[in-house]
């Protein structure tokens, strides 16, 4: 964002923005970050059975693009 001002581009038009990790405020940066996110809630759940149970665990946690007006 700071080399977007710097050099006097639009995020969204002139460049893209995509970032790892959904975090609240990145829906209220600018105009909002596009992101790359896992679903932290399914990680916990799976990690918190795998506490609980004495059986290995293989699971593919899904993966989403949230799109907003950086890209």
């Amino acid at each position: 964002m700071e080399q977007c001002r710097i050099k006097n581009l639009e995020p969204g038009t002139d460049v893209g923005l995509l970032s790892y990790n959904e975090t609240p405020m990145k829906q209220f940066i600018y105009k909002g970050i596009s992101v790359i996110s896992t679903d932290f809630n399914q990680l916990g759940a799976k990690a918190a059975d795998f506490v609980r149970g004495d059986e290995k665990l293989q699971f593919y946690v899904p993966t989403k693009l949230v799109l907003r007006d950086s890209l």
